[in-house]
């Protein structure tokens, strides 16, 4: 049987995930990315350090899973979008990975705020206007204030475009993170020229974006000792996570979307047209012409983070959901009420998110993601507030979501469907209240 290698690189962990051609998950590795502040407002991360961090997580996934090297057949990813390096003319990094929640171009927003002003440029981006969080808007930002730096760089990767260099020497990246800079054509699928021009960069600087799921070449022999697998290895296009992670809850076979409960509340379905909003985001999906729209809201589920903060520091946000479960009135009956009203309205704004990607629509059932779908309280409450059935696959859908894609990339699974079929089973659904239906698992 072959084993998958599923890779997460999240903003606060990168994690690691072995998953057979069914899609069950046999090893888990988990290290924190320990993103830096040399200053303030500034996120950072040496590049050995990012990729001594991975190389613990997938260690860690293949020693829990039992497999050797030469089982693993396929690896993939889901990536956090915008977090980027520059790199010298041998492809050798001359800055940190600079994070997508570095504030440094802050100053920028002014200037920046015109980008998304034609309809023109919204319906080829998907984008409504550029963020000074962006990788464009911050590349700016150093050619103007480091300028002997920048004479020197030849490329310009996001941090999955540099594990796909780092992997196969190939200068491809996956066309569903690029989406989120601002310079993807979604129509041309591919670099679009007059963003390019206005932050005075050349496509032949930037990776190929490729589809999700497409080749993107092979492991080489250094990087297969860096990782301890082996030389050859099918390395698949990946995607954004939350991309990454619809796929790996069934988007588009078994669901028609998905819900992200994080430090960002999102919903993302899938459209045949692009009709750009505020707060919403577009990008490319596998197959045919057709898009991800993933309608977002930035404060999240940080509420209940702030509310763990200020009233039970001794505890963890999980351990204060898993204690409404179990019942834990001594410790947790406190906390019960102002949990239970955090968790109303956050089904609510992913309510009203999923009512923004798809007015009028009526769905028969959705996903969950993201921490929130741990949570059996956070999905029956879900499910009461949409009136819908709320489905919940893998602890770690994105990882899953990466390992369907590289079974679609190396030819183990001949379709998206179908890998989606053969490898991803609801593990819980929770109907609403009142409708004759509990929880299954």
């Amino acid at each position: 049987m072959a084993l998958l290698l599923g890779i997460d690189l999240g903003t606060s962990y990168l994690k690691a995930g072995v998953f057979d051609d069914s899609g069950t998950l046999r090893g888990m590795g988990r290290v924190s990315t320990g993103v830096r502040e040399p200053r303030p407002g500034w996120k950072e991360l040496d590049v050995a350090e990012f990729l001594q961090h991975l190389r613990e997580a997938v260690g860690a996934a293949l020693r829990e899973s039992g497999s050797v090297a030469s089982e693993i057949k396929a690896i993939s990813y889901g990536s956090q979008a915008n977090t980027f390096v520059l790199l010298d003319e041998r492809g050798q990094p001359i800055t940190p990975l600079i994070f997508w929640h570095d504030l440094r171009a802050q100053a920028l927003a002014e200037e920046l705020r015109d980008f998304g002003s034609s309809e023109e440029r919204r319906r080829r981006t998907g984008l409504w206007e550029l963020a000074p969080e962006s990788a464009p808007a911050k590349v700016l930002w150093m050619m103007r204030h480091s300028p002997e730096l920048w004479r020197r760089c030849r490329s310009v990767m996001t941090v999955s475009d540099y594990l796909v260099f780092f992997l196969t020497g190939e200068r491809v990246g996956d066309a569903s993170t690029a989406a989120l800079t601002g310079l993807y054509d979604l129509t041309g699928r591919e670099w679009w020229k007059p963003a390019l021009d206005k932050f005075g960069l050349d496509a032949s600087q930037l990776s190929v974006p490729l589809l999700p799921g497409s080749s993107a070449g092979k492991l080489t022999s250094e990087a297969a000792t860096f990782f301890q697998l082996e030389a050859g290895t099918q390395v698949a296009a990946g995607a954004l996570d939350h991309h990454a992670a619809a796929i790996g809850s069934g988007l588009g076979v078994q669901v028609e979307a998905s819900l992200s409960s994080g430090t960002v509340l999102a919903a993302m379905v899938l459209k045949d047209e692009i009709v750009p909003m505020p707060d919403c985001i577009w990008g490319p999906h596998p197959g045919r012409l057709r898009y991800y729209a993933l309608a977002y809201d930035a404060n999240g589920a940080g509420r209940l983070e702030e509310y763990q903060r200020r009233f039970a520091p001794d505890s963890t946000v999980g351990e204060l959901m898993a204690g409404l479960e179990e019942g834990d009135r001594a410790r947790y009956d406190a906390h019960r009420e102002p949990l239970m009203r955090h968790l109303r309205e956050i089904a609510a704004t992913e309510k009203a998110l999923l009512e923004k990607t798809s007015p009028g629509s009526r769905f028969s059932s959705v996903a969950a993601t993201g921490g929130g779908a741990r949570s059996l309280v956070s999905l029956q409450m879900k499910a009461d507030v949409l009136g819908l059935p709320v489905l919940s696959t893998s602890p770690e859908p994105a990882c899953l979501g990466a390992a369907v894609l590289a079974a679609v990339g190396s030819g183990i699974h001949e379709s998206l469907d179908y890998a989606i079929n053969k490898m991803i089973r609801p593990k819980r659904v929770v109907y609403p209240s009142g409708t004759g239906s509990g929880p299954k698992d």
